[in-house]
């Protein structure tokens, strides 16, 4: 009787190197799912800057089209427009953007523009850049 109660009290529970292998196998899984959470999120914040530049684009192009010129900055954009709200001028990382109303090798106000945000390192003229610029074509004088 006594070795069946014995045997009983060592078959009820887990070993404490079973628990030790789950717990670790665990924290694997876990830290494998904090990587690609982070990735994904990264990825998210991109595709949302890619948006709003969009958005400051079109609104950019509708400036110029009604003024004949960019804009100096972009607060007198979102200042002087309904389509943007005030913190349009933030990317995904709340860093401002960079604007000119210069385009691309130096063309004048009049036919470009260069829009940039500084992308997941929030530093500007890194890889991670993200960048829109717009060069207008130049009419044919009549």
């Amino acid at each position: 009787m006594n070795t069946h109660t014995n045997t009983r009290l060592h078959a009820r529970g887990f070993s404490l190197l079973e628990l030790t292998l789950v717990i670790a196998i665990m924290g694997v899984l876990m830290a494998i799912a904090a990587v690609n959470l982070i990735g994904g999120a990264d990825d998210a914040k991109i595709q949302a800057t890619k948006s709003s530049m969009r958005t400051i684009k079109d609104a950019l192009q509708s400036y110029q089209t009604r003024n004949n010129s960019y804009p100096p900055t972009l607060a007198t954009l979102i200042t002087g427009t309904s389509q943007l709200q005030l913190g349009a001028d933030l990317d995904s990382w709340d860093q401002p953007f960079y604007y000119s109303p210069v385009g691309r090798n130096g063309a004048p106000k009049e036919q470009g523009f260069t829009l940039i945000s500084g992308g997941p390192d929030t530093q500007m003229g890194t890889e991670d850049d993200i960048d829109v610029w717009v060069a207008l074509a130049r009419k044919a004088a009549n």
